[in-house]
């Protein structure tokens, strides 16, 4: 995928071969760009800092009995809870009278068990008394009988069950944290605004760590799954973490603004963009803690590209294989030669290591526009007035996701 700084590069070279005519024309300024401004144009650059919050991976969630009231809470969100803390009890004067009741219940269906045994033991020793005639009538009585006693025995077992329950209930009448955690969330009604039902407590587990960040539209492509990022401190920079991007969540987009988790990059384009939120997997989570905000940045490695960086499409090759760029000095153009290092391939940048400075000026290498003492501008020139517009590029060349408008 193509990335914004890219995008950016291929739109202000369009920009100028719609809006000059060609070099070769002596009153033609070549428009030229600092330095400086290619380096931090749209997208993530390796020294970029942006903010991210240590979350849980896994999310425990408790819920109550819909038939049962609850006593007392002893919780809060946000409160750090322990495996085994207590979190809510059920109101145990219910339970207990309920309880009684099923007892109750109990002992007549063990009364009716023992009347109805009866009933068929007597009515059996008289039909063995009886004559043949009148054994058949005693039979059908038995057997009338014996099946209200088989049902009886059945809700017996079944009320058994449900005492069993209820005391195991009312035991655990005081329902206690699963796990070690902070409390994320609780729902006394049970139903989020759109009548789908929650539950009571959901509990972030400790130890189970991740970095939760926001990606907006202008950085659309400079975060992606698998990329590796380095997590540091937001009060000491020798105290880092590593980690890789494990998903982007695009099916959850929200609505404002970045500054809450964006540092460093505040550009008006963001402050009304769409926001997808992005996890990183840690290599180790040892010393987060829970909630712990963070500062995240891509990492390179060991051999991360420090110094001047700008993209691929300004640096142009000699026949012999050299490169150099279009540079402005004094108001002209020159061919400048420069010794490019490491390439990144997640911002498609060269790394500068010589010949070029922050401060410099360059144009988009078009062998049609550029040659060597031609007058150089550092605005965009109209093609129909040949007027100066101090930042027109910028301005309607470029949209939001790097397409050319």
């Amino acid at each position: 995928m193509m990335n914004v700084k890219r995008w950016i590069a291929f739109g202000l070279a369009l920009c100028i071969l719609f809006t000059l005519t060609a070099c070769g024309n002596s009153g033609t300024k070549v428009f030229v760009q600092s330095v400086s401004g290619l380096m931090n144009m749209g997208g993530i650059a390796p020294g970029d800092r942006f903010g991210g919050l240590v979350v849980s991976e896994n999310v425990v969630e408790i819920h109550k009995d819909g038939d049962k009231s609850i006593a007392e809470l002893l919780v809060r969100e946000g409160d750090d809870v322990t495996e085994g803390q207590e979190l809510f009890s059920y109101d145990t004067e219910q339970l207990q009278l309920a309880l009684d009741k099923q007892k109750l219940e109990l002992e007549q269906l063990q009364a009716t068990i023992e009347s109805y045994t009866g009933q068929i033991a007597d009515l059996e020793k008289e039909r063995n008394r009886t004559s043949a005639n009148n054994k058949l009538q005693y039979t059908v009585q038995i057997q009338s009988l014996q099946v209200d006693l088989k049902e009886a025995q059945l809700n017996l077992s079944a009320k058994e069950k449900d005492i069993a329950n209820s005391e195991n209930v009312l035991e655990n009448a005081v329902v206690t944290a699963p796990v070690t955690g902070r409390i994320q969330s609780i729902s006394e009604n049970g139903m989020d605004n759109y009548g789908n039902p929650l539950a009571y407590i959901t509990i972030q587990q400790s130890g189970s760590y991740r970095v939760k960040g926001v990606i907006g539209e202008l950085q659309f492509g400079s975060i992606m799954e698998g990329v590796r990022l380095k997590i540091t401190s937001r009060t000491r920079d020798d105290i880092c973490w590593y980690g890789t991007v494990s998903l982007i969540d695009y099916e959850n987009p929200s609505q404002g603004t970045d500054q809450d988790m964006y540092y460093g990059m505040g550009t008006d384009e963001m402050t009304s963009s769409t926001k997808y939120p992005f996890y990183v997997e840690l290599d180790s989570t040892e010393g987060l803690l829970l909630g712990q905000h963070v500062y995240m940045q891509l990492d390179a490695g060991e051999d991360e590209i420090s110094g001047i960086s700008i993209s691929s499409v300004f640096v142009a090759y000699d026949e012999d294989g050299s490169t150099y760029v279009w540079a402005e000095n004094r108001g002209k153009l020159e061919k400048r030669p420069v010794t490019v290092g490491e390439y990144d391939m997640m911002n498609d940048t060269y790394q500068i290591l010589e010949g070029l400075t922050e401060e410099d000026y360059i144009a988009f290498p078009d062998h049609e526009l550029c040659y060597e003492g031609a007058p150089t501008t550092h605005s965009e020139m109209t093609a129909e007035s040949g007027e100066m517009t101090e930042g027109a590029v910028f301005e309607g060349a470029i949209i939001a996701e790097g397409e050319v408008a």
